[in-house]
């Protein structure tokens, strides 16, 4: 679908409602993220689980990761079954209602009933079932809406990803501080409702928006299927899954290791106010929205000289920057000799991390709604968001493996990973251009 009607910011006026939507799924996820391991921690006396560190770090990491390598089913189903659109509905109702059963999980009359844990785990199991759904295609939607060869197509996937992230940005404020403060149910409650406010909207908006889905046909699909995957633009898409599923292990300990490193280890107490835990999650979505534009401006003055492919080249950069980010935190670490570690550290890890993650995630679903066949849009926009799913297992299978470790050793082991990364890819990269033969 080509751009037509009303528009923002010269995109598409689907561009809009897409970020909308993804704001309110954003603000679920990251109402989910900031409280989990928390609720997981907490005195069952206040309504949490009692769960130990490394239990829950392991658990957090194992949910997580199936959030995020589900939509490489869900992307599946909607390119053979259902299309993009009943999947993103589908996984709208699936994420409101996981946030429902985490929220009943917390509740007085659970834990009288002994129903606590089999609330959070049905929980759990309808947020993987909902983000399956929803994650990858949302991207497909957004793809719908730039016509081949769009210019507009970049900066419409950075607008679309720093929209996102406002919703990301109000969660620790929002969800957050109702579930640290007022009690882990209402921060929940005030996720799913937020959804379901998505949810609708999105219905409301998006008639005559998006292609009408059109079952494939059987035959010759298996000659069809292998054309396709044998794409040169399709064979980059993997090359860049595979390195970025690596840099993803340092990028996705947000709401597990380094939650939890906030809660313990940091010194929150600032001009007498006690920082909640969660709203340090609020600092990545902020410096995504407001530095997403600068780093957008520097890639496309870059994209128009480089020698290199450009999408290798800023997975590269992003992942330099991750191992930045944990040597930053092993020397803080290491010299804080047991004592609190200062907010401002925190701070600037954030920066750092978050700068690595523009540098990857937006141009991988760029490069895929431009290069992917539409047969296989939603199977590879699934498999970009696997990579979160697999970072998010590692991370979180590190964490509660090492929970008893000093923190320092888990940052070097996270740089130490990516900086081998970073080499392999850099020695691959004339390889990987020659072999393909791709334009920037």
């Amino acid at each position: 679908m080509t751009a037509a009607g009303t528009k923002f910011l010269d995109q598409p006026r689907g561009v809009t409602l897409i970020a909308a939507t993804e704001f309110w799924e954003r603000f679920s996820y990251y109402g989910f993220t900031g409280l989990a391991t928390l609720f997981m921690a907490a005195d069952p006396a206040t309504g949490g689980l009692g769960m130990d560190k490394g239990a829950t770090l392991k658990l957090f990491g194992v949910t997580v990761g199936m959030i995020f390598m589900a939509p490489l089913l869900g992307g599946w189903i909607a390119d053979r079954l259902i299309g993009p659109f009943r999947a993103v509905v589908i996984g709208c109702l699936g994420l409101a209602g996981a946030n429902f059963l985490l929220a009943a999980a917390g509740t007085p009359a659970a834990h009288a009933a002994g129903l606590h844990f089999l609330l959070f785990y049905c929980g759990l199991a309808a947020m993987i079932v909902g983000a399956g759904m929803f994650k990858s295609n949302v991207g497909s939607l957004m793809g719908q809406l730039f016509a081949p060869g769009d210019h507009r197509r970049k900066n419409g996937f950075m607008l679309f990803y720093m929209g996102i992230n406002l919703g990301a940005f109000c969660a620790p404020y929002g969800a957050g501080t109702l579930g640290e403060r007022t009690g882990w149910s209402w921060g929940f409650l005030a996720a799913g409702v937020g959804m379901m406010i998505g949810l609708f909207a999105f219905l409301w908006f998006s008639k005559g928006l998006f292609t009408t889905f059109v079952k494939p046909l059987r035959k010759d699909s298996g000659s069809t299927e292998a054309s396709v995957w044998s794409d040169p633009g399709v064979k980059l898409v993997l090359i860049m899954v595979f390195f970025t599923a690596i840099y993803m292990i340092g990028q996705q300990t947000y709401g597990g290791v380094m939650n939890l490193y906030v809660r313990d280890r940091v010194a929150k107490m600032v001009l007498g106010f006690d920082i909640p835990t969660t709203w340090f999650l609020s600092l990545n979505p902020l410096i995504i929205i407001l530095g997403g534009p600068f780093v957008s401006k520097y890639w496309a003055r870059h994209d128009l000289t480089a020698r290199r492919l450009p999408a290798i080249t800023k997975i590269l950069t992003g992942t330099v920057l991750m191992v930045l980010s944990y040597v930053l935190m092993l020397v803080v670490d290491w010299q804080s000799g047991g004592a609190p570690v200062a907010p401002i550290w925190i701070v600037v890890f954030y920066l750092i991390i978050t700068l690595a993650e523009l540098c990857v995630f937006p141009i991988g679903l760029a490069e895929i709604s431009q290069r992917a066949p539409k047969e296989v849009t939603g199977v590879l926009m699934g498999l970009w968001v696997f990579t979160m799913g697999f970072g998010s297992l590692c991370a979180g299978w590190l964490g509660g493996t090492l929970a008893d470790a000093p923190s320092w050793l888990i940052f070097a082991l996270l740089a130490g990973g990516g900086a081998v990364s970073a080499m392999v890819l850099l020695a691959l990269e004339p390889t990987i251009r020659r072999r393909l033969a791709l334009p920037g």
